[in-house]
């Protein structure tokens, strides 16, 4: 496979040191002892400020593992002068271990505690003092230098296409094994093993958004947990909602458990843990479970491991249903939706179903009717509801466990939102992946009518819609919406 090679050598890495030192002499020695050591030497250059900047560009440009930076980078003679503690703090998440010849317990302790570097090294000790630091901290930091074994090669080079745009070069592929090193630090093996997918063509969970991928891990020989992949900043964001909305919060046994998280230079990595053994996604248990377990399933998580969040909702009034699910996503999905140019609807449906539809099409409805602010929006109401929300329940978000339990994954939106939005979240995307993924467009069209058509929450009269007939698998999707919608009432 193409790539495979790529991947096989991200466990086979150099371990990459930026070093810091305003003495170039000092930094070439620094420069050949680490090359001879066995790792990567990235030498920052300049002098002052200079030298900062530098130093700082060039451990986010090589995304460096350690640093090894000299305490005095501006006045060797300046006492005052602990500029290296600062930019310890600023190559983050390189761990900085600080050297320097002017150094006393007071300095050592200070660089650790409230600085956070990994280690402190007086010069006078030598080189050998350096090593053992240099040693220490990388196998805290580096799949490669640990000899961690991962597997199976082909999945980590899925994982890598979903996570890095082009422009991170491959060789910087390595935070994922790095990621998964410092999430597992007494492992010998990892095994990571897909979830039954939904629709997603890589076997990965990563719809509706790219760039996220949720895998089961085995370390040795225990019981696998699930690990999420994400950028930066959607796991930062993550760690923040789990704690504040998550852990501790929902009922019952159902509630996952975070064992660790890792923010590295482009990614980085949520560890949970479940009581039930996960053994798929949402749709694959919609595809082969009879409709009377997926009732009981979507009933157990609704209304008994959400109902807390749920029993606190509170009433909200002259509010923009537009303007609270932005409040949520954010409003890049509409800019999007703005510069998204459909075909010609009359063309993509034929001109007889088109002729049956007496209303605008969405996105010109969405653009021209809600997204004007006060002046013009549809989407306005007196009042309604309010709840802590999962915040984004698409149906590769919900795992069920082997006795049909729902968890789910994916907290970075989790916070206050309208109270139905996990309820019309969970039904558009069984509509727009789950029943869309078919040929047979004239049945997707009728259904798609049939649920929009219902005139308040709970109505059955989906199955009787036009005396349509629905073939087996479009009556379970309608049967399952009208379990969501049933689910529903007494949530706005």
């Amino acid at each position: 496979m193409a790539g495979t090679g790529r991947l096989i050598s991200m466990l086979d890495t150099v371990p990459r040191v930026l070093i810091v030192d305003n003495d170039e002499r000092t930094a070439r020695i620094y420069q050949d002892l680490v090359s001879h050591w066995g790792f990567y030497p990235v030498v920052a250059q300049g002098s002052g400020d200079g030298l900062i900047e530098d130093a700082q560009h060039k451990a986010r440009q090589y995304r460096c593992h350690l640093g090894l930076v000299d305490m005095r980078l501006i006045d060797d003679s300046d006492e005052d002068d602990t500029s290296g503690l600062e930019l310890v703090t600023k190559i983050k998440p390189a761990s900085g271990i600080v050297v320097s010849g002017h150094g006393n317990i007071k300095i050592a302790m200070k660089s650790v505690q409230e600085k956070g570097a990994a280690h402190f090294v007086g010069k006078e000790d030598g080189p050998l003092a350096i090593k053992n630091a240099l040693d220490a901290e990388i196998l805290k930091k580096s799949a490669s230098a640990r000899k961690l074994k991962i597997v199976p090669a082909d999945l980590l080079y899925l994982t890598a296409r979903t996570l890095f745009t082009e422009s991170v070069s491959p060789e910087y592929h390595d935070q994922i094994v790095d990621a998964l090193s410092i999430l597992f630090p007494e492992a010998q093996h990892l095994r990571l093993e897909k979830l039954l997918p939904g629709n997603s063509g890589l076997g990965l969970i990563t719809a509706p958004r790219p760039r996220s991928v949720v895998l089961k891990v085995y370390e040795d020989d225990f019981q696998p947990v699930i690990v999420k992949f994400a950028r930066c900043h959607k796991v930062v964001k993550e760690v923040d909602c789990f704690r504040k909305y998550i852990d501790r919060r929902l009922a019952g046994s159902f509630c996952p458990k975070m064992d660790g998280n890792v923010v590295l230079w482009d990614i980085g990595a949520i560890k949970l843990s479940y009581v039930g053994n996960i053994e798929q996604t949402f749709p694959h248990f919609f595809k082969i479970e009879p409709i009377e377990k997926i009732e009981h399933t979507l009933n157990r998580f609704f209304s008994h491991t959400w109902r807390d969040h749920y029993k606190r909702s509170k009433k909200v009034s002259k509010v923009s249903l537009f303007e609270l699910y932005c409040s949520v996503w954010g409003d890049e999905w509409f800019q999007r939706a703005v510069n998204f140019r459909p075909l010609n609807p009359e063309g993509a449906m034929g001109s007889e179903l088109w002729s049956k539809i007496s209303a605008k099409d969405p996105l010109s409805w969405l653009i021209e009717d809600v997204a004007n602010g006060s002046r013009k929006d549809a989407s306005w109401v007196s009042e309604t509801r309010t709840a802590i929300t999962h915040g984004d329940l698409h149906a590769d978000n919900i795992l069920i466990d082997d006795s049909n339990n729902a968890w789910v994954v994916d907290f970075e939106r989790t916070g206050e939102g309208h109270a139905l939005q996990d309820f019309v979240e969970l039904e558009s995307d069984i509509v727009n992946r789950i029943a869309c993924n078919r040929d047979d467009y004239p049945t997707f069209f009728w259904l798609c009518l049939a649920v929009s058509a219902m005139q308040k929450i709970g109505d059955d009269s989906l199955f009787e819609f036009h005396n349509f007939s629905w073939d087996d698998d479009t009556k379970k999707l309608l049967e399952t919406i009208a379990i969501i919608r049933r689910l529903e009432i007494g949530r706005a």
